[in-house]
C-alpha cells in the first residue's frame, strides 16, 4: 500500500496536478472570504441568473429559458439569448450547498483550476515539458488580466473561455501534427460559443489565421477532419444557435438592435495606453502584461536558436498572435472602423485575455530553456515558483465587503420607476423586445393578468403558475385581442377549449411587446389555456444537439482507442 502511494506520489503527472491545484487554490483563498462580496459587477447578474435559472428547472420547464418570476412575474429571458454554459455548470454544486453565491464561488475555482490544466496539457504536448507546462500554466492561471476577471469584474463567463482556449488550440496542434485527437478542436469550441461567443468569434480568426500560417501541411485529410470537427460544433451547440437566429428573426429584440450592445465612444474610451500596460492605479482593473510574461518574451529572444526546431515557428506564430493582441488594446489601433461583428467585443481591452493566452506558452517554454541552461537548474525552477507566488501574494488585489445577503434576491427585485440601469436579474433590459423597453413604464404598471386590448369580452377564473396560464371566457365579440401577462418570447403556446374541442391560437406580439391572442369569430363560452412550450425548431435543435453530443462521444471513444 505503502508503496502504491509513494509510487503515484513519484508520478511527474501527479505532481504537476498537485502543483497546479495548490497554486489554483492560493489564488482563489480570498474568494472564499466570507468577506468576499461577488456581486460586484457583472456578479449580481450572474447570481440572480442562477436563482432564475433553478427555478425554471423546479417549474420542471422541458425548455429552460423563461424566468418566470422575473420583470415583475412576466417572465424574462437570459438563456434564449447569453451563453448558456454558466447558467447551468454552477448549478451542479448545488449538491454541496443551498448558497448560490457559494455555488458560484466554487464554479470559479474551478475555472481557474481547469485553465491552469489545460495549459499545461497544450504546452506539455508541444515541449514534452512538464516543467514548462507548470510554469505556463501558472502564469496563465494567475495573469492579471485573469485576476481581473476573477476579483473585480466577476466576469464568470470571460473566466469559463479562458478554460478553453488551450483545448481549442491543442486540438489544432494534433490536427497538423497527424494526431487522432483532434477532436479536441470540438470540446473547446463548443465550449466557448457555450461560454462566451464574443471570444468564440475572435478564437476563429486566430484559428483561420493559424490554418493559413500553415497552408502548405493542409491536405485532403486535414480538410477531411476540419469538415467534421465544424459539424460536430455546429450540431453540439444548436440547442444555442438555432433558437437564437429564430428569435433574431422572429421580432426585433434589444440585442438585435444595432449598436445597441456596442457603441463607438465606448470602444474608443476603454482603449489602453502603453502605460495601462505596466502600471496599475490603486483599486482599478489590472491590465498590465505581468512581470513573467515580459521574462519570457526577453527569454524567447536570447535563447531562441535553443529552442527545438520543430517548435520555432509555432512559438512564433503565438508570440505574434500575442503582440497582436496586445496592440488591439491600445488607441492606435482603429477598432471603432472594424466591422460590427467584430465591435461587439464591446471594451478593447478584452484582447487581453489573448494575450495573456499566447503569451503564457511562450513564455512557459522560453522561462524553462533558460532554467535548464543552468545547472542547478531544479533549484532555480523552485525558487522562481515561490518568488512568482511571494509577488503574486503581495500584488494581487483582494476587495472585501460586507458579506452578500442573496436571500433577498430569491424573490426578484420589482421593476419600478426607480429601478437603476443595471436592475439585478435583467442587466440593461437588453433581452426585452424593442416594444417593451420602450414601453417600460407599461411593465413597471402593469397588472399579472390578461388585458383586453380590443374588442370585448368577460374573464373569469384566471390561475397563473409561472409559464402556465388559464382562464375562463365568456360572451367575445369578434376580432377580441387579448394581451396575456407575458413578455412576448417564441415558444408560448395558446389554446382555446370547447367541450371537447380544443383549439390552436396563434401567440403574436402586442404593441407593448407582451404576448397576444386574438378570437376572430364570436364565443359564448369557453377556456383558454397558455404555456412555454418551445418552438418546433427549439425541439429540433435539441434533437441535433443530442446526435451531435453522441458523435463526439463516438468520435472521443474511437480515437482514443486507436480503432479508427
Amino acid at each position: 500500500m505503502k508503496k502504491n502511494i509513494y509510487n503515484f506520489l513519484k508520478n511527474d503527472k501527479t505532481i504537476t496536478y498537485l502543483i497546479i491545484f495548490f497554486i489554483a487554490l492560493f489564488i482563489c483563498i480570498p474568494l472564499f472570504s466570507k468577506y468576499m462580496d461577488i456581486s460586484a459587477d457583472d456578479g449580481i447578474q450572474h447570481i440572480c441568473r442562477l436563482i432564475g435559472t433553478y427555478d425554471s428547472l423546479k417549474e420542471k420547464n422541458i425548455f429552460p429559458v423563461i424566468m418566470s418570476k422575473f420583470c415583475n412575474n412576466f417572465g424574462y429571458s437570459w438563456n434564449i439569448f447569453y451563453s448558456p454554459l454558466t447558467a447551468y455548470l454552477p448549478l451542479i454544486f448545488k449538491i454541496f450547498t443551498n448558497s448560490f453565491v457559494l455555488c458560484l464561488k466554487l464554479f470559479m475555482f474551478s475555472t481557474i483550476l481547469l485553465s491552469g490544466i489545460y495549459m499545461h496539457t497544450l504546452v506539455y504536448r508541444i515541449s514534452k515539458s512538464h516543467k514548462a507546462g507548470i510554469i505556463s500554466a501558472i502564469i496563465y492561471m494567475s495573469a492579471p488580466y485573469h485576476l481581473t476577471d476573477l476579483y473585480n469584474r466577476i466576469a464568470v463567463a470571460e473566466l469559463t473561455s479562458f478554460m478553453f482556449l488551450p483545448i481549442v488550440f491543442l486540438g489544432m496542434y494534433e490536427l497538423f501534427n497527424k494526431s487522432k485527437k483532434h477532436y479536441y478542436i470540438s470540446i473547446g469550441a463548443i465550449g466557448l460559443i457555450l461560454s462566451h461567443n464574443v471570444i468564440a468569434v475572435y478564437t476563429a480568426i486566430f484559428c483561420f489565421v493559424y490554418l493559413l500560417i500553415n497552408y502548405k501541411k493542409i491536405d485532403k485529410s486535414i480538410v477531411k477532419k476540419l469538415i467534421i470537427n465544424v459539424l460536430i460544433i455546429l450540431l453540439c451547440t444548436s440547442f444555442y444557435w438555432i433558437p437564437l437566429i429564430e428569435h433574431m428573426l422572429g421580432t426585433t429584440y434589444e440585442v438585435f438592435v444595432p449598436e445597441r450592445m456596442y457603441k463607438d465612444n465606448t470602444l474608443i474610451g476603454s482603449k489602453l495606453l502603453l502605460l495601462d500596460l505596466s502600471i496599475t492605479k490603486p483599486y482599478n482593473m489590472n491590465f498590465h502584461i505581468g512581470i513573467p510574461i515580459i521574462l519570457g518574451i526577453i527569454f524567447l529572444l536570447i535563447y531562441y536558436k535553443r529552442l527545438k526546431p520543430r517548435y520555432r515557428k509555432l512559438l512564433m506564430t503565438f508570440f505574434t498572435f500575442g503582440i497582436v493582441s496586445i496592440l488591439m488594446t491600445l488607441k492606435i489601433f482603429p477598432f471603432e472602423y472594424m466591422p460590427s461583428f467584430l465591435k461587439m467585443i464591446q471594451f478593447t481591452w478584452r484582447m487581453m485575455e489573448f494575450a495573456v493566452f499566447f503569451l503564457s506558452i511562450i513564455s512557459g517554454i522560453s522561462i524553462t530553456v533558460f532554467i535548464n541552461s543552468n545547472n542547478k537548474k531544479e533549484t532555480i525552477f523552485v525558487i522562481f515558483i515561490i518568488i512568482y507566488m511571494l509577488i503574486l501574494l503581495l500584488t494581487t488585489k483582494k476587495e472585501v465587503a460586507i458579506p452578500f445577503d442573496e436571500k433577498k434576491y430569491l424573490t426578484p427585485t420589482p421593476v419600478t420607476s426607480l429601478t437603476g440601469r443595471v436592475h439585478a436579474g435583467c442587466a440593461t433590459f437588453e433581452y426585452l423586445p424593442k416594444k417593451a423597453l420602450a414601453n417600460r413604464a407599461y411593465i413597471e404598471n402593469r397588472t399579472d393578468t390578461v388585458c383586453i386590448l380590443d374588442g370585448s369580452a368577460n374573464i373569469q377564473n384566471m390561475y397563473k403558475e409561472n409559464t402556465k396560464l388559464n382562464f375562463d371566457i365568456e360572451n367575445v365579440n369578434e376580432n377580441t385581442k387579448l394581451e396575456l401577462p407575458y413578455i412576448y418570447y417564441l415558444g408560448y403556446e395558446a389554446k382555446l377549449k370547447q367541450e371537447e374541442k380544443a383549439t390552436k391560437i396563434p401567440v403574436k406580439e402586442s404593441d407593448n411587446g407582451f404576448c397576444m391572442i386574438e378570437i376572430s369569430s364570436k364565443l359564448d363560452k369557453g377556456k383558454i389555456e397558455v404555456e412555454y412550450v418551445g418552438t418546433a425548431l427549439m425541439k429540433i435543435s435539441y434533437v441535433l444537439t443530442l446526435l451531435g453530443d453522441i458523435a463526439l462521444i463516438y468520435i472521443i471513444c474511437k480515437k482514443s482507442h486507436n480503432v479508427i
